[in-house]
């Protein structure tokens, strides 16, 4: 508008001059003024056309320019500047312009560096977390969340949830919490593992631009639940352990107590005996578990020479095992090294171990104990390996659980207390060392006990 104010400004300007020079004509003088008077008006008109031209030409580059460092800007490029000649007119706006792309810049920097160390967090975070947006769809999520749910390495962001997620529970969970706010809890679980839980806490989370969205935050909570069921299985196979002696001893002391005269009585005593001894057993196992679970089990460390300790092992079992018509077949050489520990303790862990090879395996079968060697660790293994009726695969992980039993009515009829194997697992820990079982359904067990070679003061000052 202002531009073609100018092309009408040059037109009037010349049409005042010639009707003043026509004015001037009619007097005496009259000519050669207005001929002066019309030089003047065409000089100065020219002047004012291309003065009016070149500010034209200024004004149309400094509007190029504008417009450029603009689009620079709009591309994410802010450290562009607009640069003017102090004379220009639009020399202030640039100036302003400059300061907004710094402040941008600064801004920009600070949302960088928040950014990068939100990143930082919520990489470094155990638990998962995942954001959802409007729609329920996936604005952010975290690596612990990719191997919590299993989610692989496809990115995710942008999905809904349940497309990423199938599990109905949590999809009503979230749904829930954003339409009504607060919080919800459920356990996940993948459909092909059970014993993996994933404790999830959905929370609402408003939106910058209104409604609701939500946030996920995942733990595994494997180890807790599997401990709190053992804890349960625990209590409910004590109370049933000591439940069947109590029974016993109460059904025999009322009958000796109806009936005291009763030549039977003699058999009733020795089952009280017989039952009470059992739990004896039973407490006291129960109270070796916990002085080594609280490290409070006496214990020396000395140097254990195997093949003598497995030889009286041996002997002790002979009669139980001849027995159960069973062959006990020794290979452990004579010289080997010797094992840091306690006799006692490790005395127990094979007793245990060759009285559960003969509990669970058939007349003619074949008890072997062996010896291997790991040379790179200092490590000597003990193998123990029966050709009993083995343990199911989905057993083997938790034969050495407080009262587990893979055959129940065989372990209680041998007077077992099902705690041997745990009492075998702590020692085993107590000693740095490790067990590996094997075993097959029909074809035997062997378990196999890895324990550190001993070395005297001598050995240790040279190393």
């Amino acid at each position: 508008m202002k531009r073609c104010n100018r092309c009408f400004l040059l037109p009037l300007v010349i049409l005042l001059i010639a009707t003043i020079g026509t004015v001037i004509v009619r007097s005496p003088h009259g000519p050669w003024e207005a001929v002066v008077l019309y030089v003047i008006a065409w000089i100065w008109a020219i002047h004012f056309a291309s003065w009016l031209r070149q500010r034209d030409r200024l004004l149309d580059e400094t509007v190029v320019q504008l417009t450029e460092t603009v689009d620079r800007w709009a591309s994410g490029d802010l450290q562009a500047r607009v640069y003017l000649d102090q004379a220009d007119p639009l020399d202030s706006l640039a100036h302003g312009m400059n300061r907004v792309a710094e402040v941008l810049a600064e801004r920009s920097d600070d949302l960088q560096q928040d950014k990068e160390r939100l990143e930082a967090i919520l990489s470094s975070m155990a638990n998962g977390i995942i954001i959802l947006g409007h729609g329920l769809s996936i604005t952010l999520i975290n690596q612990a969340a990719y191997e919590l749910f299993g989610l692989g390495d496809e990115p995710v962001t942008g999905k809904h949830l349940l497309e990423v997620i199938r599990d109905k529970a949590l999809d009503d969970a979230v749904t829930k919490v954003t339409r009504e706010g607060g919080t919800d809890t459920i356990l996940w679980s993948p459909p092909d593992n059970e014993s993996f839980v994933v404790e999830v806490t959905v929370g609402a989370l408003n939106q910058p631009i209104g409604g609701l969205g939500a946030v996920l935050v995942a733990r595994n909570v494997s180890a807790q639940k599997q401990v709190e069921r053992m804890r349960q299985d625990f209590v409910a196979n004590v109370s049933h352990e000591l439940q069947t002696p109590l029974t016993v001893i109460r059904g025999f002391t009322e009958t000796l107590l109806d009936n005291p005269d009763d030549p039977s009585g003699r058999r009733f005593l020795e089952l009280i005996h017989e039952e009470a001894t059992r739990m004896s057993r039973l407490v006291d196992d129960l109270l070796t578990l916990s002085r080594m679970e609280h490290h409070s089990m006496p214990m020396t460390r000395q140097g254990v020479d195997v093949p003598v300790l497995i030889e009286s092992v041996a002997v002790k079992l002979g009669p139980r095992v001849q027995g159960a018509h069973l062959t006990l077949e020794n290979h452990i050489p004579s010289h080997m090294p010797l094992i840091a520990g306690d006799p006692d303790l490790l005395a127990e862990v094979f007793m245990n171990l060759v009285s559960n090879a003969v509990q669970y395996t058939p007349a003619g079968g074949v008890i072997t104990l062996d010896m291997a060697l790991d040379i790179a660790n200092h490590m000597v293994g003990v193998s123990i390996k029966d050709t009993g009726i083995g343990i199911p695969p989905q057993d083997v992980p938790r034969i050495f659980e407080r009262f587990y039993r893979v055959d129940r009515a065989r372990s209680r009829a041998s007077g077992g207390t099902g705690l041997g194997l745990a009492i075998v697992k702590h020692i085993m820990e107590l000693h740095r060392g490790r067990i590996e079982v094997k075993s097959a359904v029909g074809a035997g067990t062997d378990f196999l006990l890895w324990l550190p070679e001993f070395e005297s003061e001598s050995e240790r000052d040279d190393g």
